[in-house]
């Protein structure tokens, strides 16, 4: 048989496209291994999946803290409390006329000097920093604890 007739003999062409078709199924095939085998690129890639999982998971857990935050200093700002009452500060007596919270009121003496707490800040502004305080906190310990539970579910 000369080279003419291998060409055209069915059989044969058969053979040479199941040989081109193998080739390329062995050149997948071994790309699929060389990257199973790139260990550091896949370390990486897992990495970063890990990290973007642990950032969205941080941002949620800001997200809700900042929100309860907010919600629990207006509630402090508009003296709510927690049962839906009010506060006792709240409910007292009114303050005397010429009351400032500074206790200057309370001496007397006419000529006596004002009460050493005379600086001391005013009821709301205690709230008002109890509560950006307490949001801290709760930041904090959520930041704190979504970091804990993204290194112990990788």
């Amino acid at each position: 048989m000369s080279r003419a007739e291998h060409h055209t003999d069915p059989a044969l062409a058969e053979l040479e496209r199941q040989i081109a078709e193998t080739r390329e199924q062995l050149g997948q095939t071994v790309e699929e291994l060389a990257a199973k085998v790139d260990v550091p690129g896949r370390a990486k890639a897992k990495a970063s999946e890990t990290a973007a999982r642990f950032r969205a998971s941080a941002q949620q857990a800001e997200d809700r803290t900042r929100s309860r935050a907010m919600h629990a200093a207006d509630r402090v700002k508009h003296g709510v409390a927690r049962g839906g009452g009010r506060h006792r500060a709240d409910d007292a007596a009114p303050a005397a006329p010429g009351d400032d919270g500074s206790g200057a009121h309370l001496a007397t003496d006419v000529g006596a000097a004002p009460a050493a707490d005379s600086h001391a800040p005013h009821a709301a502004h205690d709230k008002e920093r109890l509560a950006y305080g307490a949001a801290a906190v709760g930041l904090t310990a959520a930041t704190a604890g979504a970091a804990v539970w993204a290194s112990r579910h990788p």
